[in-house]
């Protein structure tokens, strides 16, 4: 990137273009010293320079920002590059925030199509004072912009607060100025027990001294600590950061995975014997999650395309219908909570907007598992304009509407380690919690309030109560330096990045439907080809990300071929199918990257296309998913349990999991009753992919076994369950 962008809205007569050149240059240098002093390790770095483009209305900057005059999904060269609006807080004599574009108030504009960039109200004297609408919002004097040089240090602490990763910066100083002698864990001190080694001195090269030095204790008190993060440390500072950036009314690091923020926060919200209306295709710890929590799952109708071999999304016909039947259940039976996976591991977006919308007319919280997408609240593709002319967005947590919490991989496509995730509370549950006074929501009022009131304090104690159960007290100092770094970065540069790849993706795809002379549809899987060709899908909102490329095999034996090669390339994917291969755009795809695979489809084109049969086993495959749990799935889990011979457990019911993974969409669930079809599924991944892809099995001589409740304990449990379960399905 050869230079970031300023767009400055701005009508004022003295706003000469030698004052808008010297404002350039001063914020540039600012800038670029900024860089310097907070990104830089050891080496001094060249960083980008800023170029100010001033517009003098509204609709000026809209065209300046976008592509095209009516497609607000692609930007202009300069739009990709913009990491900072200035706008005068007058425009023709009338307050800015006066102004719409889109049919929006200006300010909701920005929170529609870029809510993560900062934004600076630049006020004048003898003007009418305007209310921030956000954290997101800082506003200056016009004398300090038009002397940046004499007001350095003002200008930094400006840029600090938008782009200074607290956390990393703490880290950073700490190891190069105050570290000294250490006494404390880890026990391999700064790197010394590597470094000093003749054995494992090449251990300490290959990964440098900087991860060892950096790999503290929380015995360094300065730097912050997990398990109190309502301090005023440099971590609980980044985690703040964090949540202005992503605009949420909290957002908390995790190091232990998506799979970890999804046990603390169901064990949360929910409590024992209490009913959820869960994903089906939802990832295990989910599952896992619903086993401790005790609640009673009620799974969606699940959507098995057997033609891909991938699961497609829930409709929302089939969640309105589940919606109406649990509004008839007594209060004490109606579910808390809904589960969603959006997008899912193929890529398809739900409509979050109206899934939130009927959640809250049903009294339920809307909980999104967002891990695959933690990138779209960074760039307006990720926007869509309704019939009825309203602007919505398809990341989980927005102010634009949603779900009430989301969890994100981090490291799964932003830039940050293995196991870095995030948890995120919107400001919309906030809002219900304290502010909202309908019934449906009294139950939530109740179990997080104080002094007889809906309290939101009390649910952040409560949650990070629970968090300290799963934290760990020696959490990895530089994991928690990337989420820090992740956020930060995609506020600088998320817009250029994303733009990139989606044109990288978009050019790549027709490429590819060029060389093997088929439409892009039916090379690259996308809504149509994983949900149905039911026009609804799209009527209703649902959306295929491109971040996610599912390539398309016309036969098993094919794609099965094509790994082979992908193999011999030393290209590794994602996840595949048995005639579907997904590979992953992430922040850190480059665009040889496509080179190489599109070398290897070359020498196999004539396999690219949609299966051209379905699989033997098709007809049964549905069935596979079909099941509610028969007793409460913490009870079936908790039990000693028998083993069988997984050919022999029809009938019986399930007391562990049973994974393919990836994706980890659970097949054998405890509480389960055991059908043929759920045995067929997992025999057909062992036949295909080998023992070790299914999470759960156990192997003796070569035999797979599966874990069930045994006699006493299938008839004593059921009774224990009483009416508290849906029936099993006939």
């Amino acid at each position: 990137m050869d230079s970031q962008t300023i767009f400055y809205l701005t009508d004022a007569p003295e706003a000469t273009s030698e004052l808008l050149q010297e404002l350039e240059y001063g914020l540039s240098d600012a800038f670029q010293a900024f860089c310097r002093e907070h990104f830089t390790f050891e080496d001094p770095l060249d960083y980008p320079e800023l170029r100010l483009i001033a517009v003098r209305t509204p609709a000026e900057l809209d065209a300046a920002l976008f592509h095209a005059p009516d497609e607000r999904h692609f930007l202009s060269a300069e739009g990709a590059g913009c990491c900072l609006f200035l706008l005068d807080d007058e425009l023709g004599g009338r307050p800015v925030f006066d102004y719409q574009l889109d049919g929006l108030p200006l300010p909701k504009w920005f929170l529609t199509y870029f809510p993560a960039i900062p934004k600076v109200l630049v006020t004048r004297p003898g003007h009418a004072k305007l209310h921030l609408p956000s954290r997101r919002w800082a506003q200056k004097p016009f004398s300090v912009l038009c002397n940046p040089k004499p007001n350095r240090e003002r200008l930094d602490h400006l840029f600090a607060s938008f782009w200074l990763p607290r956390f990393w910066d703490a880290l950073r100083q700490y190891v190069r100025r105050r570290a000294g002698t250490s006494w404390h864990t880890p026990g391999h001190n700064n790197g010394n027990a590597f470094e000093r080694s003749p054995f494992l001195h090449g251990f300490h090269d290959a990964f440098s001294s900087m991860i060892f030095r950096s790999d503290l204790s929380v015995s360094v008190e300065s730097l912050g600590d997990l398990s109190d993060p309502e301090g005023h440390t440099p971590l609980a500072e980044a985690q703040r950061l964090t949540s202005e950036i992503f605009g949420t009314a909290q957002s908390c690091y995790v190091t232990n995975g998506t799979s970890t923020s999804n046990k603390a926060m169901l064990m949360t919200l929910l409590r024992p014997g209490e009913a959820v209306l869960l994903d089906r295709n939802c990832h295990k710890s989910v599952h896992h999650a619903v086993v401790m929590a005790g609640a009673v799952p009620h799974y969606l109708p699940a959507r098995y395309n057997e033609r891909l071999g991938v699961w497609g999304p829930i409709a929302l016909e089939d969640l309105r219908a589940e919606l109406a039947a649990a509004a008839a259940l007594p209060e004490a039976q109606k579910p808390k909570m809904l589960v969603i996976t959006t997008c899912t591991y193929e890529g398809i977006l739900y409509p979050v907007w109206e899934i939130g919308r009927l959640c809250e007319e049903a009294g339920l919280l809307f909980y999104a598992d967002e891990a695959w997408a933690p990138y779209l609240t960074f760039h307006p593709y990720y926007t869509r304009t309704l019939e009825d002319g309203r602007q919505v967005r398809f990341n989980a947590v927005s102010e634009v509407g949603g779900a009430h919490f989301a969890v994100q991989s981090t490291h799964k496509a932003l830039s940050a380690f293995s196991q870095a995730s995030m948890i995120h509370v919107s400001n919309r549950f906030k809002a219900l919690l304290e502010s909202d006074t309908s019934k449906p929501f009294r139950w939530l009022r109740r179990r997080f309030h104080l002094h007889g009131h809906g309290s939101y304090e009390k649910f952040s104690h409560d949650l990070h109560e629970v968090l300290r159960y799963w934290h760990s007290t020696s959490p990895h100092y530089p994991t928690l330096a990337t989420l820090d770094m992740a956020g930060v970065q995609m506020r600088l540069e998320g817009l250029a990045l994303i733009e990139q790849r989606l044109h990288w993706v978009a050019a790549f795809q027709k490429r590819v439907s060029d060389l093997v002379r088929r439409p892009i549809h039916e090379c690259f899987a996308g809504v149509r080809a994983i949900a149905g060709d039911d026009p609804i899908w799209k009527r209703e909102g649902y959306f295929h990300d491109p971040l996610k490329m599912v390539l398309c095999f016309r036969t098993a034996r094919d794609c099965e071929a094509f790994r082979k090669l992908l193999h011999q390339s030393h290209i590794q994917w994602e996840k595949a199918s048995p005639v579907t291969i997904l590979f992953l755009v992430t922040v850190g795809t480059v665009r040889e990257h496509f080179e190489y695979l599109f070398r290897c489809i070359r020498q196999m084109q004539s396999a690219i296309g949609l299966p051209e049969e379905l699989p033997a086993q098709a007809h049964s495959l549905h069935q596979a998913i079909a099941g509610q749990p028969v007793v409460l799935p913490r009870d079936a889990a908790l039990c000693d349990g028998e083993l069988l011979p997984l050919e022999a457990c029809e009938g019986r019911i399930c007391s562990q999991l049973l994974v393919p993974y990836p994706p980890g969409i659970p097949v054998f669930i405890p509480g389960l009753r055991i059908t043929r079809p759920m045995i067929d599924l997992i025999l057909d991944v062992i036949h295909r992919e080998g023992p070790d892809a299914v999470h759960g099995l156990f192997i003796r001589g070569k035999k797979p076994f599966v874990e069930v409740l045994n006699r006493d304990e299938e008839a004593r449990v059921a009774r224990c369950a009483g009416d508290s379960f849906p029936k099993e399905n006939p």
